[in-house]
């Protein structure tokens, strides 16, 4: 059985400051080529790799934040996003989790490699969940912390970054279909489709909205919605997932604009 392994970071997460005054009048020439790259008309067709930080919703409160960061050595990546409570949230939220997923660029697909969620307990109880690929042929997709298996689908992804997925999709103006979403009760097929109705969305600060795509899809346990920003290479902006067995709502909103590394 192959090991579960992906490269240490490099460069830690950065939080940054909103700025609320108007984005012509506060971006340097820097961040300004740097967005100029990462525009819709870029011919850039790899994601490109990130800093950004998402507001967490529940219950109609902001419960914490989420910071999530790409860095690529070539063709292979890692995904992290570790989600932490806010200052109030902590007196009753006595975790947070990071999730690292390993991913691989190359000839114009995103190949999921493996994925691993750590959730930190402060009574030390902390929970792994774990997903790595076989060295058999076929391979297959382990969870040894439950000794359970499935088979490895084209186009699998977790909820960390199906997201992502979706983005590199609208980049390499790929369809839309033969999706997989793996979690620990298993796989699923998805179908993303269009929400038609939707054409912006608005960041964390209740103020900045920016042009829209808004893609939806079920599974048998959650209704999850995705906004992306076309102008800025479909980054997505927005995450909802409604868990139909618990009737619960988490939201993931974007604070800013990504950081490009």
């Amino acid at each position: 059985m192959a090991g579960f392994t992906i490269r240490p970071l490099n460069r830690p997460m950065q939080s940054h400051k909103r700025q609320r005054t108007a984005l012509s009048k506060t971006l340097s020439l820097g961040l300004l080529l740097a967005l100029a790259s990462f525009g819709a008309d870029a011919a850039a067709r790899n994601l490109p790799e990130f800093n950004a930080s998402f507001a967490v919703h529940a219950f109609n409160i902001q419960l914490g934040t989420s910071e999530q960061q790409l860095t690529c050595e070539n063709s292979d990546c890692t995904l992290v996003a570790t989600a932490k409570p806010s200052s109030f949230a902590s007196l009753f939220v006595k975790e947070y989790t990071e999730e690292r997923v390993a991913l691989q660029q190359h000839n114009a697909s995103l190949v999921w490699q493996g994925y691993q969620k750590i959730t930190h307990r402060k009574n030390g109880n902390d929970k792994t969940v774990t997903f790595e690929l076989s060295d058999s042929q076929p391979a297959e997709v382990l969870y040894p912390e439950k000794q359970r298996s499935w088979p490895l689908q084209d186009k699998l992804y977790d909820m960390a970054s199906i997201a992502y997925a979706l983005q590199f999709a609208r980049l390499n103006k790929e369809p839309l279909n033969n999706f997989y979403l793996q979690d620990t009760h298993g796989q699923e097929a998805i179908a993303p489709t269009l929400v038609n109705e939707v054409k912006e969305v608005t960041l964390a600060d209740f103020e900045t909205s920016y042009p829209a795509e808004a893609y939806s899809f079920a599974t048998s346990k959650a209704k999850v919605k995705v906004w992306l920003l076309p102008e800025y290479s479909f980054f997505p902006a927005k995450i909802e997932v409604y868990n139909t067995e618990a009737d619960k709502t988490i939201i993931l909103v974007l604070e800013e604009l990504p950081e490009l590394l």
